[in-house]
């Protein structure tokens, strides 16, 4: 069993992947962190997870990140009126599978 170098593939991207709800676990993916890097914008999460807030009909969500406890609105989810948009949040799933041991599961 070989370890999958192809680290963005297996990013489980909110949106595409599952839907997004408020309480989960999320990261910042390779292509929300590609973004920053060219437009010379800090990675808000400080290289940690948050978790979703709050999650708007245009397909963007909310996050507080837990390094710095500090909301940032806006992730992108998805598609809105057919045109293409970017997935800006991964799920973080955790060694025991994709349940996160959290107080909205218990």
């Amino acid at each position: 069993e070989t370890m999958s170098v192809a680290v963005v593939t297996s990013e489980r991207l909110v949106g595409r992947d599952m839907q997004p709800r408020v309480g989960m676990t999320v990261k910042l993916t390779e292509q929300a962190m590609e973004r920053r890097r060219e437009n010379g914008r800090q990675d808000p999460s400080k290289g940690g997870s948050g978790t979703i807030v709050k999650i708007h009909p245009n397909w963007t969500v909310d996050v507080m990140w837990h390094n710095t406890k500090r909301v940032r609105v806006g992730y992108a989810c998805g598609t809105a009126a057919g045109k293409v948009r970017a997935f800006h949040l991964a799920l973080v799933a955790d060694e025991f599978g994709d349940r996160p041991e959290t107080e909205w599961n218990r």
